[in-house]
């Protein structure tokens, strides 16, 4: 028995992109991976995790031209890996469109990303080893995984930090009396998946913005560099880990054997910059937590002896 395809539009497929992403990808690979989505999901029965399979075996072959050093291969491994990026940013946009993604999926998807990363860095190292016999080639790969290293350690971490500031100053501002935000926009859907959803949108969008206001006002002009870039899909962080690795595995190989270790430390100078931006940009956010959460406890204070003063006033007596 034939199985009946779904026919999608790009606008299907572009509604499963993700609202913000990196500039690379907007700009260098939704073109292609949104119309490879539509032709995959309405023509074939290929699955998510079929296509982590193929991003993984192109990354494979982007290795093993690596490995040999001359410039090129190192053309075709660099062409190889951007083909790997692209199946690799394929397989999360089908598996939204077709809503069959998997929690196995997910775990497939993160794990062979990051076997591919250092299968690549040794590669790279070995090959420029080979091709020049410069002993501080053999360093490289430890060096490349490094720098992104610390990435992978400081972005979930800070993540983590400011979502228990908002966490904390949601709920001090509901002990402030401002909790009917909250209760009336309950059911609608986070601003970000991973926050509590008892609290409101607005409310948590006032708690983010009370977290931003010494960098926003010290920065004008960011607001409106965010606002150009958001409306084009194209996140303020403009060199993450995307752009370092497509920089060490694409650009530097194009290159040429010779350029591979400046780029790799243009590349990593870039993202510690970057990196540096978004730490300062956290600290400024937690001395804004602590002013506002030392406003918002002498507000609680003077509500609760309000509410004191009027239960006093009608004689009602005080529950608990």
């Amino acid at each position: 028995m034939l199985s009946v395809m779904t026919t999608y539009s790009l606008a299907d497929v572009r509604a499963a992109c993700k609202a913000r992403d990196a500039w690379w990808t907007v700009l260098l690979v939704d073109p292609i991976a949104c119309r490879l989505v539509r032709w995959a999901a309405g023509r074939t029965s290929i699955t998510p995790n079929q296509v982590t399979g193929l991003a993984f075996v192109l990354g494979v072959c982007a290795a093993i031209c690596f490995s040999v050093g001359e410039w090129g291969f190192l053309a075709l491994g660099a062409l190889c890996f951007h083909l790997g990026f692209i199946a690799d940013c394929v397989d999360g946009k089908l598996a939204r469109l077709k809503g069959n993604g998997t929690t196995f999926g997910l775990w497939l998807d993160f794990s062979l990303d990051q076997v591919r990363l250092v299968m690549c860095s040794f590669a790279l190292s070995f090959g420029l080893y080979r091709q020049t016999g410069r002993v501080e080639a053999a360093y490289l790969a430890a060096v490349i995984i490094a720098f992104d290293l610390f990435r992978y350690l400081n972005g979930p971490h800070m993540a983590k930090v400011r979502r228990a500031m908002r966490e904390r100053l949601v709920a001090a501002m509901t002990a402030a009396g401002d909790s009917a935000s909250a209760e009336r926009l309950a059911e609608r859907q986070a601003e970000e998946p991973d926050e509590p959803e008892e609290y409101g949108v607005e409310l948590r969008q006032r708690a983010k913005e009370g977290l931003q206001s010494g960098f926003r006002s010290r920065f004008p002009w960011y607001l409106r560099a965010r606002e150009m870039l958001l409306a084009r899909r194209i996140r303020t962080h403009l060199f993450s880990g995307i752009e370092y690795q497509m920089a060490v595995f694409v650009v530097g190989p194009l290159l040429g054997p010779g350029a591979v270790p400046y780029t790799v430390a243009v590349a990593g100078g870039l993202l510690m910059l970057f990196e540096s931006a978004l730490v300062y940009k956290l600290w400024m956010s937690t001395r804004d937590f602590k002013r506002t959460m030392r406003r918002l406890a002498v507000k609680a204070e003077k509500a609760e002896r309000r509410a004191a003063r009027e239960q006093r006033r009608v004689g009602t007596p005080s529950v608990g």
